[in-house]
């Protein structure tokens, strides 16, 4: 290159460096006139979770290279750490909320929250931080699912709706809550669906009862809702230990009969579709058309005030099945009948029964044909003209299969509440899913003795004419139960023994079953609940229903005495 090219670059160099250097000086200046309008950055943790040994980091966007940013870790409100942006979790920091504190010269102060447990940890925002005050109506929600240990690959976001759930549960001081999620989500492996629940087992201070029921009515064969332990962070506080778990709802995944509000949904998208009703009333159709169930049998609806006719190609069900039913003292949903013998039924799903007579007719001679059968001394009645056993109406194994789990468990509240049963379009009712079993298994708070059966002392209102009551006299029955003991006592076995599944819940739950039994201060607390009551009952009481199931003849004496 000449000495002229040289020169002549230099010299353009040196202007751009001047250049640059004016302007350095000119935004400095003027930022010292802004210095008062902080500017905005963006924090997040890396890693989402937190666990005892693993890095807690935090990744910075938007912020200055010089703004020399610093961080301040704090754990339930002590300093930590100051040395830099990542912070790693020991055991004392185990169910306790790490908080980290940015501090960056020119930008707003952040803080950012993350709970540090081995379980997974859901993160609920309400809308406005308020209070979920009613069971009634849901309010909108923002949530983040953090998977931990074994489900560590997961996590989910979005918006949701979240309100109170249960009856007497409800009332109690750890509240247990719905959740709707704006889409459908695999959580943590349980299936996609937008229905979730929470349930609190406030009175559960073992926190397992009702998974240990729902594991092993699922491998006994009856439809179970599947259920996973997670840390609950609702508006930033935590508030314990919660079973997320399936909502009992139709649906491949959960219970196996033809969802009819599906097919309201689908009913309004083929109307919209065929330019019937115009697109933007798609919403408003699906929830009149689930509401309002009578386009069913009589192929019409009225919208707005003018009646459409469902088009003769769009196939609709007959309306044979495709709900699930509740026997429940609360009687409190829309749809519900009592049976002769004084048994409140409720419709679970669909909701709104009530606006299909057909639908409610159905179901209610249908479930008082099977009572009828029960009943009767041949355990036979006329159903649709022909003569049937209870056994063509409802399936024997799901009955006996049933009633082993309940008794196993000696569920307080089986034939009083919470108890399901389904029908789908063609073949037979099924008992099932099992639910609620936190008032069982001997609980500090409850009343079952290990050596009497549920079945025989439970008699509280509707209780007493429960067809249990009466099928522990039908030989078929007995004679079912006993082979069904026979075939899957190892799996109250498993439940029970020294290593099964009782000590390793346990140990899975023990720092969060602590870290609840501080927080909602309770009579007995996690240890002693777990190896001084409920380990010991379930052993009782499989020697006591070993006992029991000897011989057959010795079962039908113990259930006939």
């Amino acid at each position: 290159m000449s000495e002229a090219r040289k020169r002549k670059l230099f010299m353009v160099l040196l202007f751009l460096m001047a250049g640059a250097m004016a302007v350095y000086i000119y935004i400095s200046c003027a930022g010292g006139q802004e210095q008062q309008k902080l500017k905005e950055g963006l924090a997040y943790f890396s890693g989402g979770s937190a666990q005892p040994g693993m890095e807690v980091e935090v990744e910075l966007l938007n912020y200055d290279w010089f703004s020399q940013p610093s961080f301040q870790w704090q754990v339930d409100g002590k300093i930590v750490s100051q040395e830099g942006p990542s912070y790693t979790p020991d055991e004392n920091d185990l169910e306790k909320m790490i908080t980290v504190t940015i501090q960056a010269e020119g930008y707003e102060d952040q803080t950012l929250s993350v709970f540090c447990s081995r379980l997974p940890v859901l993160y609920v925002d309400v809308e406005d931080g308020a209070e979920v005050a009613t069971k009634k109506d849901y309010q909108n929600a923002y949530y983040v699912l953090q998977g931990a240990g074994e489900y560590q690959q997961y996590r989910y976001e979005g918006e949701t709706q979240i309100k109170g759930r249960g009856n007497t549960s409800w009332n109690m001081d750890k509240k247990p809550y719905k959740l709707k999620l704006e889409n459908k989500e695999d959580l943590l492996g349980m299936g996609e669906n937008r229905h979730w629940v929470l349930l609190a087992n406030y009175t559960d201070i073992s926190l397992m009862r009702n998974t240990l029921a729902f594991r092993a009515a699922e491998e006994i064969g009856l439809v179970s809702m599947e259920t996973q332990w997670v840390e609950l962070v609702l508006n930033g506080e935590y508030v314990g230990n919660y079973q997320l778990c399936q909502q009992i709802r139709p649906g491949e995944d959960r219970v196996p009969v033809t969802d009819l509000e599906k097919i309201a949904h689908e009913v309004a998208e083929e109307c919209v579709r065929r330019e019937m009703i115009g697109g933007d009333y798609l919403e408003e159709l699906k929830e009149m058309l689930e509401n309002d169930l009578s386009w069913l049998s009589t192929r019409t609806f009225q919208f707005y005030d003018q009646e459409y006719q469902i088009p003769a190609d769009i196939q609709l069900p007959a309306i044979t099945g495709g709900f699930i039913l509740e026997i429940d003292e609360y009687f409190d949903e829309p749809s519900k009948f009592e049976t002769a013998k004084g048994q409140p039924v409720m419709f679970h799903s669909p909701v709104n029964a009530w606006s299909n007579l057909e639908l409610m007719d159905y179901a209610m001679y249908y479930v008082q044909a099977i009572e009828d059968a029960i009943y009767a001394e041949n355990h036979q009645t006329q159903w649709q003209g022909v003569t049937v056993h209870y056994t063509d109406l409802i399936d024997l194994d799901s009955l006996a299969k049933y009633w082993l789990i309940s008794e196993f468990f000696c569920n307080e509240d089986l034939g009083k509440k919470s108890v399901y049963l389904y029908k789908d379009l063609e073949g037979k009712a099924y008992m099932g899913p099992i639910w609620d079993m936190d008032w069982s298994s001997g609980g500090s708070e409850n009343t079952q003795a290990y050596d009497q059966w549920a079945t025989l002392t439970f008699s509280a209102g509707a209780q007493q004419y429960m067809w249990y009551k009466e099928l522990v006299k039908d030989p078929e029955f007995l004679t079912r139960v006993y082979e069904l003991y026979h075939q899957y006592r190892y799996i109250f076995e498993e439940i029970t023994k020294e290593g099964g599944d009782i000590d390793q819940y346990y140990e899975y739950l023990y720092d969060s079953g602590l870290a609840n039994e501080k927080l909602w201060k309770t009579d007995s607390g996690f240890t002693e609940e777990v190896t001084e009551v409920l380990k010991p009952w379930l052993h009782n009481r499989l020697q006591w229903m070993d006992e029991q199931f000897a011989t057959l003849e010795g079962l039908t004496a113990s259930l006939n005495p």
